[in-house]
This record gives structure tokens, sequence and C-alpha cells, in this order.
């Protein structure tokens, strides 16, 4: 519920010890290390190629769908995940899954060459003779022509006019004509200019030997084998991919060296020593007590930060509200002096994502779906937890409201069932919108004042009593005034006057002294919040007549007199008034910010709107099911196969809208109250994988 106190500390160690203690420290994973100079950060030939290796055989992983969506990892102890790795000899793996892609790639290239060469001899098929014999002619060029259309053919006549030259048909496939030119060499080279620009293409079987017929036959053959031989290496490779385990084991294990030995080489150092800059959580300070007891050659002290230095943080809370830390790093974590809103996202968090959803059918959907995702899925959990209370909240919205599955239950007309949904319905929202959106607001008020109060919380831990009275306290007020002086005591005059007072006092005090920097005198500010109170009060009163609205409090005419020795005095003190008068323009504007309240307060609706929507979308899925029912036989079987994807679709759809704008609710609404954040999150140097979660 806070967050965690930190310690700069500062470690030297024998550099005869330096890759022993590195290794401990990054198995223990408690310094979070600050200071490391620039190093060129390159990948090792060993870990790219098993990683080249890694990405050979991933078509031969068995993957599960979820595995799309979330990283899925293998459990490992330490000892049993370095002793695996250490004790493998990649090397043998990867060379031969080398020789295995070099070799299906020249195959591969050879495979394409032939199916090429085949696609373009196959119309040239009707040609009996030797290509080889079409070159060795010596004073005439034979061009192999392929003429787009016989419009084209009938063309070249008149375009090849004066060039001396014959041709032989070979084919015609479809509108395409397929010749052989024959010209004279001196000629050859005007002929092919020309039947090019005629869009004519010119094919060169400059390196065949043989028919056509002959080298389709050859190619055929040679393909079936290489075609063969590529179905052999995919069965070599799906072999060696027993090995993928072993080697993602091993790509893990020289990770975690490489980014060790990086770690090491960015420290600073002397002669004999190196430098361990960081930060510690002051829990685990006997922890690394321990770390360099065992290592003998070290030692650490507690050093105090740089000025200005901002240490990262890391959040401490029970394990209910725990999983929220993750939308807190979503965002940013908090300045060292703020509060950490982690316990109170863990209570909001929920019960708006219930309100955006309200179907207990959804809630049930969503309880079941997080916890298979949680048995499922290694690592981080925190999302599944977080849907797993936002299903509980969705079940009693949805009972509140009597979605369940929309109207599921009027439709299979089973009593029981009726009754159990009206035994816990409040209200209906397409019937009582009102009652809805009254809840919403409701919820957003109380979310809004929370915020201001931590802010004034922040302020006074922070001594900025000013800001805390002035800025934020006085909203606190005024707020919750406002809305008790029109609704709860509208009719009290006695508790209209005393909130007038309280109204008055609150205004005043954000008008003259809300400016958060620099000291005025109390006796100027004091002097100019009578003057404004005093031109305050007529001016509403002379405008609330015209609205038909009075104060309970009565004031006399002649306290306008009032204000001609006030001004006097502040003219007198003309220098004073002057530093004031900023303060009061300022404060002017500050009141106005009471616009930005109502943005803020009607922000809320979206959860009325979310909840509509779902249940709205639900109702409208349930009519067009039904309206099957009558099919004969297939009908029951219809209704289910459209009920369960639509019903699925709406969930998905509706919770991703939900969570995006309950998250929005807490990131803009509520944090833009009192949470600046932008600290770097703690982050120890540790072991850190891609296919092992090490226990």
């Amino acid at each position: 519920m806070a967050i965690l106190p930190v310690e700069k500390v500062h470690i030297v160690v024998y550099k005869s010890i330096k890759d022993r203690f590195l290794e401990d420290l990054q198995k223990d994973g408690i310094v979070h290390i600050t200071e490391l100079e620039e190093t060129t950060s390159k990948t090792s030939e060993s870990l790219m190629r098993i990683n080249d290796a890694l990405s050979q055989l991933s078509t031969y992983k068995k993957r599960s769908p979820l595995s799309m969506f979330f990283p899925i990892k293998r459990p490992m102890k330490f000892d049993a995940f370095s002793q695996s790795a250490e004790s493998y000899n990649y090397q043998t793996t990867v060379e031969k899954l080398e020789i295995l892609k070099s070799t299906h790639e020249k195959n591969l290239s050879r495979s394409k060459q032939l199916q090429d060469a085949i696609t373009a001899l196959t119309p040239w098929k009707p040609f009996t003779d030797d290509l080889a014999r079409l070159r060795s002619l010596k004073q005439t060029d034979a061009l192999l022509v392929i003429i787009p259309s016989k419009e084209s053919l009938n063309d070249l006549p008149h375009h090849l006019d004066g060039i001396s030259h014959s041709r032989e048909h070979v084919n015609t496939v479809g509108t395409v004509e397929y010749y052989i030119f024959f010209a004279k060499k001196e000629h050859s080279a005007h002929l092919r200019n020309k039947l090019i620009e005629q869009e004519c293409d010119i094919v060169d079987f400059s390196g065949y030997t043989g028919t056509p017929a002959d080298l389709i036959k050859s190619f055929t053959k040679e393909l079936a084998e290489t075609q063969h031989r590529l179905e052999d290496l995919s069965q070599q490779k799906e072999r060696l991919a027993n090995e993928l385990i072993q080697l993602e084991n091993t790509s893990d294990h020289l990770a975690n060296q490489e980014h060790k030995e990086q770690i090491g080489l960015a420290l600073p150092e002397t002669i004999r020593t190196i430098n361990i800059v960081g930060w510690v959580l002051k829990r685990n300070l006997k922890r690394l007590d321990r770390l360099v007891e065992k290592a003998q050659y070290a030692f650490y002290e507690k050093i105090e930060p740089d000025p200005g230095e901002r240490p990262p943080v890391a959040l401490q809370n029970i394990s209910l509200s725990k999983p929220y830390e993750m939308l807190i790093k979503l965002y940013s974590m908090p300045h060292p002096r703020e509060y950490d809103p982690t316990p109170f996202l863990a209570v909001f968090f929920p019960v708006m994502f219930g309100l955006c959803i309200t179907d207990a059918v959804y809630g049930i959907l969503l309880i079941l779906i997080s916890l298979y995702l949680m048995k499922k899925v290694t690592g981080d959990k925190s999302l599944f937890n977080i849907l797993l209370v936002g299903g509980i909240f969705t079940i009693f919205a949805g009972a509140m409201v009597g979605g369940w599955m929309g109207d599921i239950f009027d439709y299979i007309g089973f009593q029981p069932l009726i009754s159990f949904r009206n035994t816990f319905m409040l209200f209906d929202p397409v019937k009582d919108p009102m009652v809805f959106i009254a809840l919403a607001l409701g919820l957003g008020f109380i979310h809004m004042m929370l915020g201001i109060a931590i802010e004034i919380i922040d302020n006074f831990r922070n001594r900025e009593y000013g800001q805390a009275v002035f800025a934020n306290l006085t909203w606190f007020i005024i707020l919750p005034s406002i809305i008790l002086y029109f609704t709860v005591f509208s009719s009290s005059l006695v508790a209209k006057g005393i909130l007038e007072i309280i109204l008055w006092a609150c205004i005043m005090g954000v008008i003259v002294a809300s400016h958060p920097e620099g000291k005025s005198s109390p006796a100027d500010q004091a002097v100019w919040g009578v003057i404004i109170w005093i031109l305050w009060y007529f001016g509403t009163s002379t405008a609330g007549t015209l609205l038909q609205f009075s104060y309970v409090i009565e004031v006399p005419q002649y306290m306008l007199l009032a204000l001609v020795p006030l001004v006097a005095f502040e003219v007198v003190r003309f220098k004073h008034m002057n530093q004031v008068l900023g303060k009061i323009a300022w404060g002017f504007y500050n009141l106005y910010g009471i616009s930005s309240y109502l943005g803020v307060l009607l922000s809320y609706v979206r959860l009325m709107a979310l909840g509509m929507v779902t249940g709205v979308i639900a109702i409208a899925i349930n009519k067009i099911a039904w309206m099957i029912t009558g099919i004969p036989v297939l009908g029951v079987v219809l209704v289910i196969l459209i009920l369960i994807p639509s019903h699925l679709f709406n969930l998905v759809i509706n919770a991703l809208g939900g969570f995006i704008h309950t998250m929005r609710l807490q990131y803009i609404e509520f944090f833009g109250r009192f949470y600046s954040g932008g600290s770097k999150p703690f982050k120890p140097f540790q072991l850190e994988t891609n296919y092992v979660e090490i226990e």
C-alpha cells in the first residue's frame, strides 16, 4: 500500500571475483544498477546461431493457441535450468541445422529454377528440333518470339517492312502466338528492336541443348528428385526438433551470460576493483550483506543520492490489490513523494468494469476464462486476476439490473429462473435509465472527491499547506456543498444559511489564496477577500433576481459603503496591492475550473452507456435467435449455434471496451486530480528469460 523505501549503495568488488559476484548478483536480483559506462551492445555469434536454429525449428514446435496472445514458458528450477544448458552440446545440433538450411536453400532455389524452365519450355513443346541447332547457324540468327495477340501478329509485316526475315509458327496458346524468326546476323539486332517495340517477348534458351520435349522430361524428373530431397531434409529437421527444449534452455542461459558480461564491461573500474552503484530495497539490505559476506573480497556502503536525483520506484501492496500495479506501470510509476494509488484502483476498477458489462452470465464466463488462463499461462498473471475480480463484480452488476445473457430467462420461460432474476433485480435500465445515470454519476463523484482528498494529503505531507487548503480543500468542500444546498437542504433555511457562509469562505479562499507561488500579506489577502465578497454578493443577488434565486442570508445595501475604506487602504499600500492582484487573477481562473469538474463528472456517464450497450446487444441477439425456433428439428440447434458465438463475441468486445474506458477514467479523471508520476520502475539486474520460467 505504499512505495517501498530504497537505499543507494556503492559496492566495491575485486576483479578476481568479478564474474562469480556478478553471477550471484544476477541470480539474487536485488540491485538496480544505475551508473554504467556506454558500451556497444552486440549479440554474440553463438547466440545468433542458436536463435537462428530455433527459428528454423519453430514450425515444429507444439504451440498452444494461447501462445499467440500470452507468453507460455516452461517452469524449471534454477539448478536444473543451469545444468541442462551447461551440459548440452548445442554446437553439434546447430551445425547440423546450418548444413540442412544451406542444402535446403540450394535445393529450393534449384526447384524454383526447374519449375520456371518447365513453364517457359512447355509452349515450345511442338518444336521437335534441337535448340542447340538454332544457335549453330553461321550466317543466320534465330529468335524465339512470343507475340501477345493475333492483332499484334497481323500488324508485324507493316512494322518489319524492309527487314529481310522469315518466320515459322510453333504454337498457339489462347491468344498468344509462338514463332521462330530467322534473319541474317547483320539484320538481327534491328529485327530484335522492332519486335520489342511491338511488345513481343524474345525468349533466351541459350543454355539448353535438346528438344523442348526432352528438356521438359529431364527437368520434370530432376524436379521430382529435388522435391524428394526437400522432403527428406524436412524430415531430418523434424527429427532435430527433439532438441528444441534443450536449445531454448541454452538460448536463455547464453543470453543471461551475455547480459552479465555486458554489465561487467560497462561497470566503472579501477586497476584492481569494479564499482557497482545502484539502488537496493531497504528490506533487501540483509540479503546484500549475505551476498557480500559470501564473496569475501567485496564490501559496500550506503551513499547519499545526487542532488535532484530521483530514485527508482517499487510498489508494495497486499495480495488483493497487487495485480493492479500492472495498471500503474502501464501509466507511469509514482513520484517518490506521491501516494501509491494502487489500493484505490483495486476498489474502483472492478466496480466500474462490472458496470460496463452488467450481465451476470458474462461475469461467470469471465471468471471461468480467467481461472483457465491463470492455470495455463506462466509469468505475470496480474491481468487474469483483474479480469477475475472484474467478473465477480460483473455478476453483482448484472444481477442488479436483471442481466442474465440479456433477457434469456424470459425466452426460456422457466418460472423459477425468472423469479430468481427478479429477486436480485433492483431496476430495469431500459425502462429506468435515469437510475443508471444517477448511479454512474454518484460513483464518479465519489471517485473524483477521493482524488482531491489524496492530493490534499499529499500537499500536507510535502508541507505545501497553502495548496492543500486553498487549492484543494476548498474544492473538497465547495463541490458537495453545492449539491447539498440544492438537494438535501433545499428546504432548510438554517442549513442553507450555514452552507452559504461555508461556500463564500471557500470561494474567496480560492480567489485570493490559491496561487501556488509566492506569499502575499495575509492582511491584504483578507481585505481583498472582503472586497470581492461584497461585489460577489450584490452582483450575484442582482443576477439571482432575474433567475428567481435569492440568498438566505440578507446583507443590507449600506454594506457597499465598506468598499470605500477598504479600497483606500489598498491604494495606500499600492506596492502590496500589486502582489495580491496577480494572484487574484489566477484565483478567478482557478475558480473557473469548476467547469472542468463538471466535465469530469459527466465522463462517468460512459459507465451507463457501455452497460446499456452490452445489455441491448444481448437482448437483440436473443430476439434474432428465437426467430428461427419455428423451424422443425433444426430450430433448437440453430438457436444454440447463434446464441453461443454471438454472446461470446458480445462479451469479448464489451469486456475490451469496458477495460479500456475504465482505464481511461482512472488515468485521466482520477489520476488527473493528484497524480504526476514520471519515476523509473525499480528494475534490478536479474535473470531474464524468453522460454523458461525459473522457479
